[in-house]
């Protein structure tokens, strides 16, 4: 019959293995880290972009809308004059700090006055992308990227790395010459 040869590190073992406490509170922890990871990704998986502007520096960032962060029953259901309207953002869920609201953040559309060239197409844009935040309500598996501007409510923490914090409940979707942008690229020589 041959030999079972059993090197230094290696251990030969039967057919009922026994995991220990310390491994499996080993296995909890490295599944705590990975589900920890996945969900602060998501969550703080949006970038926040600097421009320099006019009047200073500009804060942009592309931002993940999903049912679950939207309170659907006290948003807006209809624009209002110029387009404008309003989603309320369950603060908790936001990657920004806000530390001086209580309730929920304001996310606003801003107003395009009707005296501006393409002020019809800009406001029809503005009404679709509406409607496509009001459909997240029926379908928690979707999600729409927006881009927000952090200005001018904003107070910069640090530098390095780049730390926020919303001095008011307020935050806008990035607009410029009333249209709604969507990205976070600067405006060649103009502000925001």
């Amino acid at each position: 019959m041959a030999a079972v040869r059993q090197l230094p590190d290696l251990r030969v073992v039967g057919e009922n293995v026994r995991i220990g406490p310390t491994v499996l509170l080993c296995l909890f922890i490295c599944l705590f880290i990975l589900w920890g990871n996945i969900f602060v990704g998501e969550l703080l998986g949006s970038e926040i972009v600097s421009n320099p502007g006019k009047y200073g520096r500009y804060y942009h960032m592309r931002f993940e809308l999903k049912a679950h962060l939207i309170d659907f029953d006290h948003s807006d259901r209809a624009l209002r004059s110029g387009g404008q309207f309003e989603i309320r953002i369950k603060r908790e869920q936001f990657p920004v700090a806000a530390p001086h609201c209580k309730g929920p953040l304001i996310l606003r559309m801003p107003w395009t006055p009707s005296t501006i060239g393409g002020a019809q197409e800009k406001i029809a844009k503005k009404q679709a992308l509406l409607k496509r935040i009001l459909a997240l309500q029926g379908d928690a598996a979707s999600s729409l990227w927006i881009v927000i501007e952090l200005n001018p409510y904003i107070k910069v923490v640090k530098q390095k790395p780049l730390t926020l914090q919303l001095m008011q409940c307020n935050i806008f979707f990035r607009d410029y010459n009333g249209e709604y942008v969507d990205d976070t690229n600067p405006r060649a020589g103009k502000s925001p």
